[in-house]
């Protein structure tokens, strides 16, 4: 609630309130009638007793208007009015300037204070002084008559009452309304506080959620809402293992996080199927007597780091076997040049040799060419030119590889298209033609003969600051690939093809890096294969 904002009791404690009260009007009069000297006639405590009756009916009534039903700004006022009015009759018929029930004043005025602000205390305390004033001063003056067989007050004795009662009604209204007002600065700047440490925890560039001692989440940030996907009002109360199932627990057992610095990391699957990487932090909350109540954990998506970590090994790792690879294909093709003439002498010197000579002559021809092949593959990828920047039509060139795939053993495959108009990357023809053309056969070869391969094309949302790139996947139906063999994917000569060379994939990743591109790979045990390739698009007028 803002400063200067008007305080409004709950309905609730309004009804408390009253209850109360009534409650201590019962009292005293039970109390006033069994005393012997008591000066209230029996007109009277049947009056009281009545009044009583109507005020715990009233209290009853409020409060069930104001807990089921709308509550309306006049609603407020009919309560103080009646209230008023009952407290008046309690007084008048409790002896006016003499009756024990003045003290309801004083309830009625810091009542209105709390519920309805300083200015309707204000008024309030003016119409218990002019109600006062009236049972008091009207009872003693003798114009507004008293019950039956009880004398009216001394004029002076209710004049003297009235002057007290009006001096306290007086006081209390000041103290209300400073008390009030020191309610509302302090309402307000806790309202500041809570909006403050709102956001602050909002804005965190890390998820940040609480648990309490149940390890049910009591609180959720922001960031933790786009980390995880769920929304706050959705993971509020539930426990920590159904949001977190592999993370154990964080209250009750403290050995984890010690030995792990209290830092863990662990996988993670967002609402919408996405698998994240997750580096968790803990904190535990104490009580005051250094118990643990409760836990806050902090966590970062750490996928994209872990992805790029994995990439810079990756690199790291082929940038070694390409060096090593230049030398060894050198070393070994001048000895197989030779080797490859020799035996092409040999097949010619030979007169007429026999079947089993020939057949062997074969072998060796075939094998020193498949050799030859193997170490020009080897040269292709460890050379690695830097490319051409020049737009490249993306659906021209798969258009031409489809040419070449049905004019080859994959001719049964169907091979779909689904790139949008007019995409074109900034590339080197040559190059992308060879990484499209190793990605469609590695698709064909691990599709079954009446397969389909689809491969897609699609623009990047550009990134403040930064290019817009184009997006290619290639995607098969094959058998696809086991987890542990995924990271290996882009080595050098690692296959599990019985005739594969293991190049076509590391030749994809050095060509795309070498285009400051990326490289990813999507696999499914049973159900297929993604490649994705991500390029600088090359500019309309370019």
């Amino acid at each position: 609630m803002g400063r200067g904002g008007r305080a409004s009791g709950g309905p609730v404690n309004a009804f408390a309130t009253r209850l109360i009260a009534i409650a201590v009007v019962f009292g005293l009069a039970v109390l006033v009638m069994h005393r012997e000297t008591s000066s209230i006639s029996q007109q009277q405590l049947d009056v009281l007793y009545a009044l009583v009756l109507v005020g715990f009916l009233l209290a009853l009534a409020f409060g069930v208007v104001e807990a089921y039903g709308r509550r309306a700004g006049w609603l407020l006022g009919v309560e103080l009015v009646s209230d008023g009015v009952l407290i008046t009759g309690l007084v008048y018929s409790s002896g006016g300037s003499g009756s024990f029930l003045g003290f309801l004043y004083i309830i009625w005025i810091v009542s209105t204070s709390i519920r309805a602000g300083s200015r309707a205390s204000a008024w309030v305390a003016g119409g218990a002084i002019l109600s006062y004033g009236v049972v008091a001063l009207g009872t003693g003056s003798g114009w507004l008559p008293t019950f039956a067989g009880v004398p009216p007050p001394p004029f002076d004795e209710a004049a003297t009452a009235f002057g007290v009662h009006t001096a306290a009604f007086l006081t209390i209204a000041l103290l209300a309304r400073r008390l009030q007002r020191e309610v509302e600065e302090g309402r307000h700047e806790l309202y500041e506080l809570g909006e403050l440490h709102q956001r602050i925890v909002d804005n965190v560039s890390s998820g940040l959620l609480t648990v309490d001692e149940s390890e049910s989440v009591t609180s959720f940030n922001r960031e933790a809402e786009r980390i995880t996907g769920h929304a706050a009002a959705q993971v509020l109360g539930w426990p920590l293992a159904k949001l977190l199932p592999t993370l154990g627990s964080v209250v009750a057992s403290d050995a984890d996080w010690s030995e792990s610095g209290r830092r863990i990391e662990l996988p993670f699957r967002r609402s919408d199927g996405e698998a994240l990487h997750l580096g968790v932090s803990r904190s535990l909350l104490r009580d005051a007597a250094g118990r643990p109540d409760g836990a806050i954990l902090i966590f970062q998506d750490l996928t994209r780091v872990r992805e790029m970590e994995e990439q810079l090994r990756r690199t790291e790792r082929l940038s070694v076997v390409g060096q090593l690879a230049t030398g060894l294909a050198h070393e070994v093709r001048n000895p197989l040049a030779s080797l490859s003439g020799a035996i092409e002498l040999l097949g010619r010197d030979l007169q007429a040799p026999d079947p089993s000579s020939r057949r062997l002559l074969r072998i060796v021809e075939r094998e020193t060419a498949r050799l030859d092949r193997l170490v020009g593959d080897f040269l292709s990828y460890a050379a690695g030119r830097p490319p051409r920047r020049e737009p490249v039509p993306l659906a021209d060139l798969v258009a031409e590889i489809r040419e070449l795939l049905a004019a080859g053993e994959h001719s049964g495959l169907q091979l779909v298209v689904e790139i949008e108009t007019g995409l074109t990357a900034l590339g080197d023809l040559d190059q992308l033609q060879q990484v499209l053309w190793n990605l469609i056969l590695n698709a064909a070869q691990a599709s079954p003969p009446d397969g389909q391969i689809v491969v897609r094309g699609s623009r990047v949302p550009a990134a403040p600051g930064q290019l817009e790139q184009v997006r290619i996947e290639v995607e098969d139906r094959g058998t696809g690939i086991p987890p542990e063999e995924i990271e290996r994917s882009f080595e050098p000569f690692f296959t599990t093809k019985a005739k594969g060379t293991g190049l076509g994939l590391a030749t994809v990743h050095r060509v795309i890096e070498a285009h400051g591109g990326a490289v990813t790979l999507r696999s499914d045990v049973g159900s297929g294969t993604v490649v994705s390739l991500t390029l600088d698009a090359a500019h309309p007028d370019a």
